[in-house]
């Protein structure tokens, strides 16, 4: 890929901030999905825009729902995908579908901090978009399968137009050296990806069992974490689970009190916390 579509900046949510500085004015809307990553929301509000929540189908972004919401306030759309904290994706024929109702003014940035972990063939190839020149912006990390969400680091890719209205609000003072020598060094390890990969399906296998086995539900997962219905308020469990070393994610970030969203870890770490959950 060339230089000119490529952005760096520190982790994925900088990019996310200076999308909104670059292109979302007073009153404009921005369309995204009802549950998901809430750093969208963030940025549409500090610039004065309005955020148009979308409910979601099936714990998945309706794009048909969405499509119909856009109008002439509309300037971008945001799409999680996989979405989080539920996991799921829009397919390939999905987004085609949807790419043609999207006026050619508005901007689509899809989201994509966790493709690294996608099994679906039908995941869609959001880059397409970018070398066609379209409106798109799509947005990846090395925070996730990577393993260095520490030293802060991701990366937006877009035509060139649009990358140049980014770089004019970047802040000269960007990625720290540690981080580009740990991205580069990841790069070059492609070993890791597939030990991190095989690691993930295997125990999101083992995860799946045993949540059956305590008769929750959850979605199937696209990602390398399980969003799961307790059926009771996930706050207290939060705090139980704690209090046992365990930190989990509880579904009120999103607006889902009795869900958690749970990473896939280690045999051992997951083991644990099927344990733990049992005696909570």
């Amino acid at each position: 890929l060339d230089k000119e579509i490529i952005i760096v900046a520190n982790g994925e949510d900088d990019i996310i901030d200076l999308i909104g500085m670059a292109f979302i004015n007073e009153d404009d809307e921005v369309i995204t999905g009802e549950i998901t990553f809430p750093a969208y929301e963030t940025a549409a509000k500090i610039m004065g825009g309005k955020i148009i929540p979308v409910k979601l189908k099936d714990y998945t972004y309706d794009l048909e729902e969405i499509a119909r919401r856009i109008n002439g306030r509309t300037k971008i759309i945001f799409i999680c995908n996989p979405n989080n904290p539920t996991g799921t994706i829009v397919t390939r024929e999905e987004v085609t579908s949807f790419m043609e109702k999207v006026p050619q003014d508005v901007i689509v940035v899809f989201d994509e901090a966790y493709y690294d972990y996608v099994e679906d063939k039908n995941y869609p190839n959001s880059l397409s978009y970018v070398l066609e020149g379209k409106n798109v912006i799509v947005l990846r990390t090395f925070s996730k399968i990577a393993g260095i969400a520490g030293v802060r680091i991701g990366y937006g890719i877009a035509k060139p137009e649009l990358i140049s209205y980014l770089r004019r609000v970047v802040n000269p003072f960007t990625t720290n050296r540690l981080a580009q020598v740990g991205a580069l060094a990841s790069l070059d390890d492609e070993e890791h990806y597939r030990k991190v990969l095989r690691s993930n399906q295997k125990e999101k296998k083992y995860l799946y069992k045993k949540l059956k086995e305590l008769g929750l539900f959850y979605f199937p997962t696209e990602a390398n974490f399980i969003f799961v219905d307790l059926k009771e308020n996930a706050e207290v469990i939060f705090e139980k689970l704690l209090r046992k070393g365990i930190i989990i994610r509880s579904g009120e970030t999103w607006g889902c009190p009795n869900f958690i969203r749970v990473t896939i870890g280690t045999p051992y770490e997951n083991k644990k916390f099927i344990l733990a959950l049992k005696g909570v």
